[in-house]
């Protein structure tokens, strides 16, 4: 997911989540649910949820999070860095921890959790939320972040301008941009930009709110492949 991570890195400006319904509106769930609905396989899909917390919680939380998983500790010049996973995928779910204590104690620990699997279904969409719903109540706070992205296999089933009109239709985009990558042997061809009342976060562009990104490659047999996702921050220790 390192190649996809990169494409998703943005700024961030929080701003209050929307409410469909009365319940709040899961950024996986949608992704998943318009990518079905379309008839396209999944290859994979990552929830990351993240939060900035002090070095005390995070060593609390680290302490109780090393119950059931197995733990590696990594250390360079800048940070401490603890990776734990769960002895076992969770109805096939695999979920990893991870907490980073920097030393320069001017800069925020951070608890960044992974949830993710290559498969999706009404049994594993269950199994995600509860999951999801104990790791918050367990490890972080309301004020955390949520991001998905989501990663079809090839397909033939559906052109780029049709996927592209797809997604705008079903999540109702607004402020929308293209990008068309010319950069030779490059496998993303098209990333599409735009906005959805849907969901959490959000940055702005020349004036206008973002919040989802499209990244559409072919391969040689000019078939359809896409990431799409929420925007993520990532820090770099």
């Amino acid at each position: 997911m390192r190649k996809l991570s990169i494409l998703l890195v943005l700024f961030l400006l929080i701003t209050a989540k929307p409410v469909v319904h009365g319940m709040e509106s899961d950024e996986m769930i949608d992704l998943a649910n318009f990518t079905i609905s379309n008839g396209i396989p999944i290859e994979s899909w990552q929830v990351t949820m993240k939060e900035s917390v002090t070095a005390e919680q995070a060593e609390r939380q680290l302490d109780k999070m090393k119950n059931g998983s197995f733990v590696t500790r990594s250390e360079d010049g800048n940070a401490i860095k603890y990776l734990l996973r769960e002895d076992a995928k969770h109805n096939a779910l695999q979920v990893s921890y991870t907490i980073v204590i920097p030393k320069d104690t001017t800069i925020k620990s951070e608890i960044i959790v992974i949830i993710e699997g290559t498969k999706w279904n009404e049994e594993i969409e269950g199994n995600y939320l509860s999951k999801k719903r104990e790791i918050v109540e367990k490890y972080l706070t309301e004020t955390s972040k949520t991001f998905a992205c989501l990663t079809t296999d090839f397909s033939g089933i559906m052109e780029s301008d049709v996927l592209v009109e797809e997604i705008i239709s079903y999540f109702d985009l607004r402020h929308i941009k293209t990008q068309f990558d010319t950069v030779k042997n490059s496998t993303h061809k098209k990333i599409v930009y735009g906005y959805t009342d849907l969901w959490k976060e959000n940055f702005i562009i020349d004036d206008a709110p973002l919040n989802l990104q499209l990244a559409i490659a072919t391969n040689e047999k000019e078939e359809l492949k896409y990431t799409i996702g929420t925007p993520i921050l990532i820090h770099e220790y």
